[in-house]
């Protein structure tokens, strides 16, 4: 293995030097390895890239039926739901608590990759914590 001199704070001219002073064998091996990283280090990202749309995805219902979710919520508060109008808000609870197990399964497996919480990944996608949210 050779011995290459680089300085102590790395900037992508000073790689670049370190590589051209390798031997062809050398810069082989080294590209070897280098497409071996980026094509570990890509899959990574292209499994982030869609944890995070599933988060986003389910984070909330599609906008009619979140609009309609809101007005029936807000009328349940005030207790003036009508039959029908439960049944629906009970149906639309449903299926917005089903997406939020999706959104926290993905978000738990990004904290996990990040080597985070739960709480830490929803602070650093700036995400709304809630106190029973472990």
């Amino acid at each position: 293995m050779p011995t290459v001199m680089v300085p102590a704070q790395l900037t992508v001219e000073h790689l670049m030097a370190a590589i051209k002073q390798l031997s062809p064998a050398e810069l082989r091996e080294f590209a070897h390895h280098f497409a071996a990283w980026q094509e570990k280090n890509s899959t990574g990202v292209d499994e982030d890239v869609a944890l995070l749309a599933t988060i986003e995805q389910n984070s909330r219902l599609p906008a009619a039926e979140q609009r309609r979710y809101e007005r029936l919520r807000q009328k349940c508060e005030r207790r003036t739901l009508t039959e029908p109008e439960l049944a629906e808000y009970q149906s639309l609870l449903q299926r917005l608590e089903a997406r939020n197990v999706k959104r926290v399964e993905a978000l738990i497996v990004l904290a996990q990759r990040r080597g985070t919480t739960l709480q830490g990944i929803m602070a650093e996608l700036g995400l709304p914590s809630t106190d029973n949210a472990e």
